[in-house]
């Protein structure tokens, strides 16, 4: 008890410190840990950069998805008083799923990717998840403790899905489909739930059946994939788990959704073969 009033009075001295003025920015700067942003970051490296580095990204982060819906529900703890809360927002509050989202992306990128020094991609790594994590409790939809626990069984979790994939796709899609399963059971098959089973399902048949994934180097090819697949496979993922959808059509959606990421390269590839 004595730990959760210090952390309460640790999250209302930060809030304090922040001008008034200055809560608008981190309410957009929270968007920057939304799974939206961190699976469209995946989805372009699958895309235009490296095909299984992008697709093994995909599926930890949709592993660490269903770990994330496994804790909120397990532990079922209340969010902060909607009257500090600048922000409307539903849900469980620990661990801090944003915190966690962009600890499992930034740092996964981070460890990744190959653009400059390691050093720095980790620097940059950790300066936007410190800014995603504050941002919550500035815009009072979290505690000090939900963004600190969600920071730190984040980085557990991706040591231990590289270690466990050994950067293998398919490997991290049976991991995501056996975190969905937890998620399924802690919810109660709910919406969340249903959402990473299908995504997880979708994307290890949609690897498997597929030898190769054709490179994206025309002009044409890149104009279609970002300015009509993405926003139509956007559309479907926002119907299966922001609205409210028959719960029997959200896995099936989902599991389309990622399908489609993983084969849409091939099948733009197929009708623009000769784009320049």
């Amino acid at each position: 008890m004595q730990t959760q009033v210090v952390g309460q009075e640790l999250g209302t001295a930060i809030r304090e410190l922040i001008p008034p003025e200055l809560v608008p920015v981190f309410v957009a700067v929270t968007y920057l840990g939304d799974a939206g942003v961190l699976f469209a970051l995946f989805i372009a490296d699958y895309w235009f950069g490296d095909r299984r580095r992008g697709a093994h990204g995909l599926g930890v982060l949709l592993a660490g998805m269903g770990l994330i819906y496994t804790l909120k529900n397990g532990f079922a703890l209340p969010r902060p008083s909607d009257s500090i809360a600048a922000v409307t927002i539903d849900g469980y509050s620990f661990p801090s799923g944003h915190a966690m989202q962009s600890t499992i992306g930034y740092s996964l990128l981070a460890y990744t990717l190959d653009v400059g020094t390691r050093r720095l991609r980790y620097a940059v790594a950790a300066v936007l998840i410190t800014l995603v994590s504050l941002s919550r409790v500035v815009i009072g939809v979290h505690y000090v403790r939900d963004v600190t626990a969600g920071v730190i069984v984040a980085l557990l979790f991706v040591a231990g899905a590289l270690y466990v994939t050994d950067d293998e796709p398919s490997t991290a899609f049976w991991l995501a489909g056996a975190f969905s399963l937890a998620a399924l059971a802690v919810t109660g098959a709910n919406q969340s739930g249903l959402a990473v089973f299908g995504g997880a399902v979708g994307a290890l048949l949609a690897w498997r059946a597929f030898d190769s994934v054709p490179v994206i180097e025309t002009n044409l090819s890149r104009a279609l994939l970002t300015a009509v697949v993405l926003p139509v496979l956007g559309v479907l993922a926002y119907f299966a788990t922001e609205l409210d959808p028959p719960l029997l059509v959200v896995a099936p959606v989902v599991a389309v959704v990622l399908a489609g990421v993983l084969v849409a390269p091939i099948l733009v590839h197929r009708v623009t073969p000769n784009a320049s």
